[in-house]
């Protein structure tokens, strides 16, 4: 990982569904959706190593993880020295106490110490949302929004008032946008954000719907972004975002 300013800043954006190793295609949900509940250690060591190599080849500055357990020991990695992951479910919610649910976390890694606090949906189950200070008054945003098309709604516009407390934003995460980045154009455009990666991540196998995304502010410099089409260790395919600082 690299924190220089002459170079880019890297974020990694990776659904990595639990590390089952399932592609996202229909037969391999109906054939090893046994994962869900017990995945064999020889799948989540190679997935382990996998992503150390991702890592290693990346080097970002910071990764945002969605859908990862917190007792499969992933991370952190020997470049992160800093890193926070919680169950992603509301604070007041039965599923954190459930075995089946309550090592169902989000998190994030990043070589360097960063500010960052907690934030949750009133909608939705998975309501955790991570507001991170970048530094330079750039606050990332990192969030697994909700399966349901009206839930999706009411949480942009939750994240709408969010953001207006900050003065650069970057928005990640699992979108959930099965209908087209048009979900996220009313958000875009009452924040002043760029929506940077169209294309598509998910089914990993044949992506065909763009879900994971970044949001940025206009102001940004230089935002760009890029799938990862050649890792496939998830039923999501891992993007990362470059700006300029």
């Amino acid at each position: 990982m690299s924190a220089q300013n002459t170079h880019p800043y890297r974020i990694l954006l990776y659904n990595l569904g639990y590390a089952t190793g399932l592609n996202g295609s229909k037969m391999d949900y109906i054939l090893r959706w046994y994962r869900y509940l017990f995945t064999p250690q020889i799948i989540i060591e190679r997935i382990r190593h996998s992503i150390y190599q991702l890592l290693h080849r990346e080097r970002p500055d910071i990764c945002c993880f969605i859908e990862i357990h917190k007792n499969h020991g992933f991370i952190p990695h020997p470049h992160a020295f800093f890193s926070h992951i919680d169950n992603k479910y509301g604070l007041r919610s039965i599923l954190r106490w459930i075995p089946f649910f309550r090592d169902n976390c989000n998190g994030f890694f990043s070589q360097h110490p960063l500010h960052f606090r907690k934030r949750y949906f009133k909608n939705g189950t998975k309501k955790l949302v991570y507001e991170i200070d970048l530094g330079r008054n750039i606050t990332l945003f990192l969030a697994h929004f909700a399966l349901r098309r009206d839930v999706r709604r009411k949480q942009s516009q939750e994240l709408r008032q969010m953001l207006k407390e900050c003065t650069d934003v970057i928005v990640c995460g699992d979108f959930n946008a099965f209908e087209g980045v048009k979900e996220l154009r009313s958000l875009a455009e009452s924040c002043d954000l760029h929506i940077i990666n169209p294309s598509p991540t998910f089914p990993a196998v044949l992506p065909r719907k763009a879900l994971d995304l970044f949001l940025c502010s206009k102001t940004l410099h230089n935002p760009s972004a890029h799938v990862l089409q050649d890792v496939q260790m998830s039923d999501h395919l891992p993007v990362i975002l470059e700006i300029d600082r």
